[in-house]
């Protein structure tokens, strides 16, 4: 999966990167094996909000030949709980559009 990710107020480091890769690109391309990695095409938005103290993170995610796209927003204190909780969201999408 090619993903384009963009950090807001938060550096963006091969420790992030690798999380990311782990945690959420992996899990995603094992629920979407139909589609060619180089077609898969997604965007990430990692956010730090100073004010409140937390991790914002956006995804938005379209298949080609699909009309559907897969998006999501989720909000967490913890870096690592933000992107396991933004693989979940998208994994509900997507089990929902393999199963439609």
């Amino acid at each position: 999966m090619n993903i384009r990710i963009k950090g807001v107020n938060l550096i963006i480091s091969f420790k992030v990167r690798r999380l990311i890769n782990d945690k959420f690109v992996v899990k995603l391309d094992q629920l979407l094996p139909q589609f060619n990695n180089e077609l898969k095409t997604a965007y990430l938005h990692l956010e730090k909000n100073k004010k409140y103290k937390n991790y914002i993170a956006k995804f938005d995610m379209t298949l080609p030949g699909q009309k559907n796209s897969f998006h999501a927003e989720v909000e967490h204190s913890d870096l690592t709980s933000t992107i396991t909780n933004l693989r979940e969201a998208i994994e509900k999408q997507i089990k929902k559009y393999k199963h439609a």
